[in-house]
Formats: structure tokens, C-alpha cells, sequence
């Protein structure tokens, strides 16, 4: 016995299946079957859905499936019946699904996949902070004392990450504890992982990636042997693609900590690198703040370390992937989030139209479905599940799109980055996981209803009787729908064209930047932790080296922050202004071509003697005394609430001898400094901390050829960081140009999809008001005037849309600026917006020339004589 609702649903079903037999038959004859033969191949053809139906009843099953699957099959028979509009549709979607798509699996990569190690949700990171020294790391001897914590841990893994120099090219290293593999147990491709076996001895691990780009991936790459640091270690295992470490810079070759310590070379009176990453599995039971508080006894031994002692914690942290998912965070990330959101949005408004076009184009289908029963919700149930087609369709091809997108990408990030930087960097596995596919099918499922379901209510709204004598009823309505979808692509396309313009536009500034030195031909030579007593020798050696022109001694490289303020002011003032200062040596000024204005530079006495003189900036020397000569006067240094200074003693009142240029020290965003103050160091000073060098040759010269000389100073050539200043600016700049790079193709990409959208949108229109034109051009209408009046309406929509646009990108960058204060950039500026407008009112003139042109060529007499 059948309930009510079962009768109700096969009286539905029927109806639909009495629709798509007379839908077919209509589709039959016009093909030039006879009427009783086209009725005759209809009802066979649907007399399998029939009986399917009946025995599907007969069982008792939900009725829903069954009409599912015949709204799929039919679906799929119009989407093959109408090729152009699948492809449009699919490729159109593709586009915005593919971009989104990349930005997720970025995401996920950093962000949401825990590491490919067993149990990643309980390793936990172990550090201490304190408001003085922020976050700090350990040395060996710690990380013995926390793995004899059994009372708290399970199991405690250290490793100490670094570059090696592996034949001239660096390698991102770790050397690890004995038992590392053992508690984290990656998966291997091939060999084994270290142990306790490998104390002592020259073995390594390598990641997928590193056997892939130093072995071609050859199976026969276990025994081989790579040189680190001029020692040679014998490859043993291989671990899979999807394990590069425990952080989010992915690591090419693990070897054990002990063999680190029998090679490195003794640095005397240097104290050991407390630089070892502790990462430990909780004891069963134990709590993240009960491991806190047993911890504190053992970091009050950092005290020494700190200047607040009764501040210092620890910190025990979720380690389960390479970045936590914070409010901060997608904070951050929300620009780029939005960016590509707004190019799927555009695509889908683009669709949507394609879909309302199409949809209003099958009004008689529609009426005779109506006709015979079929509700309005079965009608917007099968046009929704045409658009649930097209999306998975597009889904599909979206992931190829993606996976293409992702390694073209890191093709070219490689291949414009300053190659120093590249020779470091370092991607992690941009690979699809079941996360990134969820994503995608839950996306493509979303975006049907944002470009499906529109046209499927607004085309179920069909009167039966207009259709039944061949009107469209809610054209009207229909016209209005397609005009807000582009105005909503032009307002999308104009954000993203200004944002690109206004990233552009700061690139260029920031590269027109004089620095106030020149930094071609110089290279920094920076010294890593405490190991600044390598100096000397270092610089021995350097100066004796035919390969080096000029030598000179700084207390941090001028392209970074790595200056600091104190309070200075005039010594008769009694108001101070915070001002940089930097330890250098008298050879820093002519290295760096950084003339002396008025007065002298320093005298290697005075570098010598740490003298109480001092050169400083023309901006400082406008401030302190405005329309005076700086060179003779004094000035003192204090903190800010009038304590003397106790990084640099002895450094209370200083006599100025000389004036320099100002200079950019720090982020080009932060423009010149506003004041600077040079102190005089020599190589021997506590405070110096790296070299500048200028080669004699810079074509015989690389950063890789002091590798051999780091190793005869009997130093440790990873404690050195060789960089030229030329591409440490390129670095500094390289963000801005990526994202002026991501920024013009989201904004192009966003651009064409509106000129498409607007170009369809003037198509159907005119394609509708054909008599219309007719009776135009008959009545002496003439082409000029046809096309003014294709004109007018590409105008105002592009108009609109503009104007939308506009509100929309203002109101965006002023929050944006207001939260991001820069000074030699801004991002509110007219000239973006300005082109911006212009770039888009071409691009609608260009969409309407096509429609335009074609409207003048309508044959008035033709046309009234087909309406007739």
C-alpha cells in the first residue's frame, strides 16, 4: 500500500516524464520526423524511465533518488545538445575555481596539513620567553636535561637547523638527536632512517625533494656520498615527499647531532650556539600547564640570559603543523582571500547570465512542462541540477587547472628571484590532499547556488499563457537581473584593476629610491649568534686576500633593521628624540660611496680608542640645530626616561666631527631615516657584528668562494651569511613585485570575464529587440543612431558598475592604509583610480562595438515580414 506522499511523487514523476516526452517530440519533428513517428520515439525512448519508476516504487524506495537521476540524465542530454554553452559555462568557472583552488592548497600547505609523521597532534614545541629576549631556543645541554624529564615527557627530540655548503651550493640541513626518526617515523621511500647506530658516523637522510634535484631521483642514490661543509656523508635513506621537517622550510638533508660535534671546529672562547629546536611528546596524563609548571625550575637557569628574571616562563605549544591557525593569521591573509574570492564571484555573475540568457531562450520548454503538471519547484530543482553538472564539471577541470597554476608558479618564483635568496628558498609539497578536494567539491556545490539559482526562480516565473503564445513574460525583470550581474563584474574587475595599478605604482616608486649608497659590487658578510670574536681572524684574512679591494667593519648590515635607537639630543636641550645609531669603521663611508658633507670621517685612532666622537645624518643635524653647523657641538645620549645608556657605556656625550647624507638603513617602506647617528668600532669592538667587503673583480667574485676561506679561519661557515646588497634591495622588493605580478592577473583575468559578461549581456539584448531595431531603421533611424543607443546602455552599465567600484576600492585601501602607515609609498593615490576608470570604460566600448556594429546591419523590411 502506497502512502499519500508516494502517490503525490509518482503523479510528479509522471508528469515529468509525460514533459520530457512531449519535449522530445517537439525536438523530433522539427528535426523532419513524421508527428506519429516522433510521438512513437519519445515514448520509447522514456519507456525504460517508466518501468524503472515502477519497479522502483513497487520496492518501496525514496522517490527523490530516481527523480535525481532522470533530472541528471537530462540534464546531460541539453549540455550535450548545446556544446558552446558547456564549454563557456565550464571554462569561465574553471578559471575562478582553478585560482581559488591554489590559494587553498597554499593554505594548506602552510597552514592546515599536520606533519607526515606519526601522531602529529602530539608533538609539542618547548620554549621559554621572557619580555626582554622574546622567544629563544636551547643548546645540547639543555635538550640532554629535558630528555632525562621522564616524569613530564614521553619522548624529547632536538635539532638544530642550517645551511651547509654543499659543493659551492647551500643545503638546508638539520643535525639531530640519535633518536629523531625513531619518535617521529616518517615514511621512507628507500633505506633507513638514523639511529642510535649512526653516533658518530658520516650518515644522512635526504628528503624527496633533495633526491630529486641532486640525484635525479636514481634509485642507486643510497651510498652515494654529498660533501657538507667539506666533509663527506654517506646517504643511507630517503624519506617520502610529504615529510620535509618539523617547520614550515622545508629541509633537504638530516644527519646526527653527534657527528656535528666531532667535526665542528673548536671556536676559542666562544660560547656553543644555543640554537637546538626541542620538540617532545607529552607523558601520558600530563597536561600543557602541568608541563609548564615543571618546567620552570629548569628555565630559571636562563636567567643569566635575561634582564627580568621574575618574567621568564616557558612555553610548552601545539607542533602539529607548520603554521597554527589563528584569528591573526587569516586576519593577514584576508586581502589575498578576498582578492580571489572577488575573481570567483565574477565568473560565477558571468555564468549566472549565460544560465538567465538560456534560461528566458526555453520558455516554451518550460511552459510545457508547466503545462503538464510539473510544479514550479521541479522546474527550479532540474535547472539547479543542470548548473550542480556544470560545476562538478568545472571542478574537475578546475584541479587540473590548479595543479598547472601551482608548478608554473613555483617555476617562475624561482626564476625571478635574486639568486642568492633562491639558492636558499626553499617550497614546501604543493601536493592535493583529500582536504584540498573537499574544499573544491564543497566550493563548486556553493557556487551553484550562487550562479544556478537565480536564473532557475526567475525562469520558473514563466506565465503559461504567455508562454503558450509565444511571449516571454518577465522579460522586464529578467533584463534588470542581467544588467546588476554586470554591473556587479565591472564593480569586481575595477577593485582589482585599481589594487593592481596601486601595487604597480609602488613598486616603481620604491625601485626610484635613492638609497643615499651605492650598494653594486658590495657584499655583507654578517656574523650569525655570539660568534662575533670570529671577526678578527676573519678580517685578517679578507684583508689579506688579492681578491678583496676595500674592507670595512659594521655593527649591522645597512639594508636591515639591524640598528637601534637611543634618546638623543642636543647637549643644552633638555628634550630627547629617539635616533638610530650604528657602530662603523672609517672605511665604512668610502665603501659604501657615502660622501662626508662637512667636517672629517673617523681616524683609526679614533675606531681604535672607541672615541667619543660621532658623524651624523644632515636630517639630524637639521633638527638638533636648525640653520647651524653641527661639526664641533655635542650630543648627548640617554634612554628615554633620562637613564644613561647601558648597551653602549662610556657613550654619554658625544663631540659631532662630521655630516653624511641621509640614508635609507631599514625597510624602503620606512623611507630615509629620520635621524642617524655613526659611532666609531673597530674589527676588535664588542659591538661590531659583520664585514662589508668590495671585491677587485665582481665577475671572479661569489659568496660560495668564501666558503673555503670561512673553513682556513678554522670557523664554522655556517655561523657567515654572504649577501650582495644589490639583492638584498631585490629581496626587500620582491613582495611588492610578486603581488603587483598576482594583482595585474586577477585584475586582467577579472577584466576580460567582465567584457565578456557585458558583450553577452548587449548580444541578447539586441537579439530580443531585433523589431524593435526594425521599426527603428524603417521609421529613418539611422546606424549612427542605432549604435548610440548600444552605446547609451554599455555606458551606464559600465557606469554603474564603475561608480560601485570605485566607493568599494576607496573605502578598502584608506582602511587598508590607515592600518598599515607607510612613508614612502601610498595606497591612496588618484592616478590608480583615474587609469582604472579609463581601462574599464575602453574595455565597454570595446564589449559593445561587436553588438553595435551588428545592430546597423538589420534589414528593417526582412525583419517586419518574419514578425508577421
Amino acid at each position: 500500500m502506497r502512502r499519500p506522499w508516494q502517490r503525490r511523487a509518482q503523479a510528479d514523476f509522471a508528469a515529468e516524464i509525460d514533459a520530457h516526452i512531449a519535449i522530445e517530440t517537439e525536438r523530433l519533428i522539427a528535426d523532419g520526423a513524421a508527428p506519429d513517428a516522433a510521438r512513437a520515439a519519445a515514448r520509447k525512448a522514456f519507456g525504460n524511465v517508466l518501468a524503472a519508476e515502477e519497479r522502483f516504487y513497487e520496492a518501496g524506495r525514496w522517490i527523490w533518488l530516481e527523480q535525481f537521476r532522470g533530472d541528471l540524465r537530462y540534464a546531460a542530454r541539453g549540455l550535450w545538445q548545446s556544446p558552446a554553452f558547456l564549454a563557456t559555462t565550464v571554462l569561465t568557472l574553471a578559471v575562478g575555481l582553478g585560482l581559488v583552488t591554489v590559494v587553498f592548497t597554499i593554505f594548506n600547505a602552510y597552514v592546515l596539513r599536520p606533519f607526515a609523521v606519526r601522531d602529529p597532534a602530539g608533538l609539542f614545541r618547548i620554549a621559554w620567553a621572557a619580555p626582554d629576549a622574546g622567544g629563544q631556543q636551547f643548546a645540547w645541554e639543555d635538550y640532554e636535561d629535558l630528555r632525562a624529564r621522564t616524569d613530564l615527557f614521553a619522548a624529547v627530540i632536538g635539532e638544530d637547523p642550517r645551511f651547509v655548503s654543499s659543493s659551492g651550493a647551500p643545503l638546508a640541513s638539520a643535525f639531530v638527536s640519535d633518536n629523531y626518526f625513531q619518535v617521529l617515523a616518517p615514511q621512507m621511500v628507500s633505506g633507513r632512517p638514523l639511529g642510535p647506530m649512526d653516533a658518530h658516523a658520516y650518515a644522512a637522510v635526504i628528503s624527496h625533494q633533495a633526491w630529486t634535484r641532486l640525484f635525479a631521483a636514481d634509485p642507486a642514490a643510497l651510498g652515494r656520498q654529498i660533501e657538507m661543509d667539506g666533509h663527506r656523508f654517506t646517504v643511507v635513506g630517503i624519506v617520502g615527499p610529504r615529510f620535509t621537517g618539523l617547520d614550515d622550510f622545508p629541509l633537504d638533508v638530516w644527519a646526527p647531532r653527534s657527528t656535528y660535534a666531532d667535526k665542528r671546529p673548536a671556536q676559542q672562547g666562544i660560547e656553543t650556539p644555543r640554537r637546538v629546536e626541542i620538540t617532545a611528546r607529552l607523558k601520558p596524563g600530563v597536561s600543557l600547564a602541568h608541563a609548564e609548571t615543571g618546567l620552570a625550575p629548569f628555565v630559571a637557569r636562563m636567567a643569566p640570559r635575561t634582564k627580568s628574571p621574575a618574567a621568564l616562563r616557558a612555553e610548552v605549544r601545539s607542533n602539529s603543523t607548520p603554521n597554527p591557525l589563528t584569528i591573526e593569521l587569516l586576519a593577514v591573509l584576508s586581502p589575498v582571500f578576498a582578492a580571489f574570492a572577488l575573481v570567483l564571484i565574477t565568473a560565477c555573475a558571468n555564468v549566472s547570465n549565460v544560465m538567465l540568457a538560456r534560461a528566458v531562450g526555453r520558455h516554451r520548454e518550460i511552459a510545457v512542462r508547466l503545462s503538464l503538471g510539473a510544479t514550479r519547484a521541479r522546474i527550479v530543482r532540474q535547472l539547479l541540477t543542470e548548473g550542480l553538472l556544470i560545476a562538478v564539471v568545472a571542478g574537475a577541470v578546475a584541479l587540473g587547472l590548479a595543479a598547472w597554476l601551482l608548478r608554473a608558479g613555483v617555476v617562475a618564483l624561482f626564476s625571478t628571484l635574486p639568486p642568492s635568496l633562491g639558492a636558499i628558498l626553499r617550497v614546501a609539497p604543493l601536493s592535493f590532499d583529500y582536504r584540498v578536494f573537499v574544499f573544491a567539491l564543497l566550493v563548486a556545490g556553493a557556487t551553484t547556488l550562487v550562479f544556478a539559482l537565480v536564473p532557475a526562480l526567475q525562469a520558473s516565473r514563466q506565465r503559461l499563457t504567455d508562454a503558450l503564445h509565444g511571449q516571454r513574460s518577465g522579460t522586464r525583470t529578467a533584463s534588470r537581473l542581467r544588467g546588476a550581474l554586470v554591473v556587479a563584474q565591472v564593480a569586481v574587475s575595477l577593485v582589482l584593476v585599481v589594487a593592481a595599478l596601486t601595487l604597480a605604482r609602488n613598486f616603481s616608486t620604491l625601485g626610484a629610491i635613492d638609497l643615499g649608497y651605492q650598494t653594486r659590487g658590495v657584499y655583507s658578510v654578517n656574523v650569525r649568534g655570539q660568534h662575533t670574536g670570529l671577526l678578527p681572524r676573519l678580517a685578517d684574512a679578507l684583508g689579506s686576500d688579492p681578491r678583496v679591494a676595500e674592507l670595512a667593519v659594521t655593527g649591522g648590515n645597512p639594508m636591515f633593521v639591524q640598528t637601534r635607537n637611543v634618546a638623543a639630543a642636543p647637549a643644552a636641550s633638555a628634550a630627547a628624540a629617539a635616533t638610530r645609531f650604528t657602530f662603523v669603521s672609517p672605511e665604512y663611508f668610502s665603501i659604501l660611496r657615502l660622501p662626508v658633507g662637512r667636517g672629517r670621517a673617523f681616524t683609526s685612532d679614533e675606531a681604535r680608542a672607541a672615541a667619543p666622537v660621532a658623524v651624523v645624518s644632515e636630517a639630524t643635524a637639521r633638527a638638533f640645530w636648525p640653520g647651524g653647523d653641527a661639526v664641533g657641538q655635542t650630543i648627548r645620549l640617554e634612554r628615554a626616561n633620562g637613564r644613561p645608556v647601558e648597551e653602549i657605556p662610556g657613550y654619554v656625550e658625544l663631540t659631532v666631527i662630521g655630516t653624511v647624507a641621509d640614508v635609507v638603513s631599514g625597510l624602503l617602506v620606512d623611507g630615509r631615516d629620520s635621524g642617524h647617528i655613526y659611532l666609531p668600532a673597530e674589527v676588535r669592538n664588542e659591538h661590531a657584528s659583520a664585514l662589508l667587503i668590495r671585491p677587485r673583480s665582481a665577475g671572479d667574485f661569489r659568496p660560495e668562494a668564501l666558503q673555503d676561506l670561512f673553513r682556513r679561519t678554522g670557523a664554522d661557515p655556517e655561523v657567515f651569511e654572504v649577501l650582495p646588497l644589490d639583492e638584498m634591495r631585490d629581496a626587500q622588493m620582491y613582495p611588492l613585485r610578486a603581488a603587483a605580478w598576482v594583482g595585474g592577473l586577477l585584475g586582467a583575468i577579472a577584466l576580460a570575464l567582465s567584457v565578456s559578461g557585458l558583450y553577452g549581456v548587449l548580444s541578447y539584448t539586441l537579439s530580443q529587440r531585433t523589431r524593435e531595431i526594425g521599426i527603428r531603421m524603417a521609421l529613418g533611424a539611422t546606424a549612427g543612431a542605432v549604435v548610440a543607443l548600444v552605446m547609451r546602455q554599455s555606458v551606464r552599465l559600465a557606469g554603474v558598475g564603475a561608480a560601485v567600484g570605485l566607493i568599494v576600492a576607496f573605502a578598502a585601501l584608506r582602511m587598508l592604509s590607515a592600518v598599515v602607515p607607510l612613508k614612502e609609498v601610498s595606497l591612496l593615490n588618484v592616478t590608480p583610480f583615474v587609469v582604472a576608470v579609463a581601462v574599464v570604460v575602453a574595455a565597454a566600448a570595446f564589449a559593445a562595438y561587436q553588438p553595435a556594429r551588428r545592430a546597423t546591419r538589420v534589414d528593417p523590411a526582412e525583419t517586419l515580414r518574419a514578425e508577421a
